[in-house]
């Protein structure tokens, strides 16, 4: 059964997620969910997991799941969050390592794979090995340009209100990307029930606000500057994973050209894997037990 945790950042901030602990732990991983979910979305991979004697602590982003306020407040960011949400998987990282001693690891999805990305960046071989999942590769003119216009458009009176043209740039050419679609998430999965069962959780798909975009994009705008993927340490193990019809990462383009990124680092130990015929949520497809097996494998190979 999962429980509770919180993590501490200073004297105004912290974040909580949910914690699933092996019966006879062989090592830690600590994860970061998306944009517009929760950490308890997460069980069944969690459970799996735990079968294979991996503890997980999965956390909530700022204004997500046990972070959010209320089911109308949700998607509420403070100024720094993006940087702060890095800190809190490496407090957490650092927290079980010292209380457990075993091999700890990091994997995000979606959103919180820039999360992790940033987070190789920023706090390079504190964690034992990474997995990058439905994420994307350099696009630092994009995000400089996206943070500018948040800056301009982003002011303390409308902070907490639906940032409907940010959300529109960031995330409207996503739903164009499937034909024939039924709903307008239908580019979150192949698997039309997990797409159902999104669109009918409350905690789910709530509506950016434009504090969270001037956050989000000013983390992103740092993402890929020199001075930051200078300090990706060639000694990280990494994994990266998406599926080949998932628009957040170009249909796969994305992550192959984050793949080239840390090969050109001179990173001895990363692997890409594209899945066939999946979409953005790869480990809520119908064959989710294909990634399931290979997030297993790459742990504890």
């Amino acid at each position: 059964m999962a429980e509770k945790f919180i993590v501490k950042l200073n004297e105004e901030h912290s974040v909580q997620g949910h914690a699933w602990e092996a019966t006879k732990p062989v090592a830690n991983l600590v994860m970061i969910t998306g944009m517009q979910e929760y950490s308890f979305r997460y069980d069944r991979l969690a459970k799996y997991l735990n079968e294979k004697g991996i503890n997980v602590y999965c956390l909530d982003h700022f204004g997500q799941g046990l972070n959010a306020k209320s089911v109308e407040e949700q998607q509420q960011w403070p100024v720094d969050a993006f940087k702060m949400i890095v800190d809190a998987i490496h407090a957490k990282v650092e927290e079980v390592k010292k209380s457990t001693s075993l091999p700890t690891y990091v994997f995000g999805h979606s959103m919180g794979s820039f999360a992790i990305q940033s987070y190789l960046e920023r706090y390079p071989e504190t964690a034992d090995k990474a997995i990058i999942c439905g994420s994307n590769g350099p696009a630092l003119g994009l995000y400089k340009m996206g943070f500018f216009l948040a800056s301009i458009i982003v002011n303390k009176k409308n902070w907490n209100k639906e940032a409907k043209f940010l959300t529109n740039m960031g995330m409207g050419a996503y739903k164009k990307s499937v034909k024939d679609r039924k709903t307008d998430l239908d580019w979150l999965s192949v698997n039309e029930e997990n797409v159902k069962t999104y669109i009918d959780d409350p905690y789910c798909g709530h509506p950016n606000t434009q504090g969270f975009w001037k956050e989000f994009l000013r983390g992103m705008s740092h993402l890929y500057e020199k001075k930051s993927t200078k300090c990706i340490s060639p000694k990280e193990h990494v994994l990266i994973i998406a599926g080949d019809s998932d628009p957040v990462g170009g249909n796969g383009k994305g992550p192959t050209a984050l793949y080239k990124l840390y090969k050109s680092k001179n990173m001895e130990d990363v692997t890409l894997i594209i899945y066939p015929n999946m979409r953005h949520e790869i480990h809520n497809e119908t064959e989710y037990m294909k990634v399931y097996e290979d997030i297993s494998n790459f742990l504890l190979k």
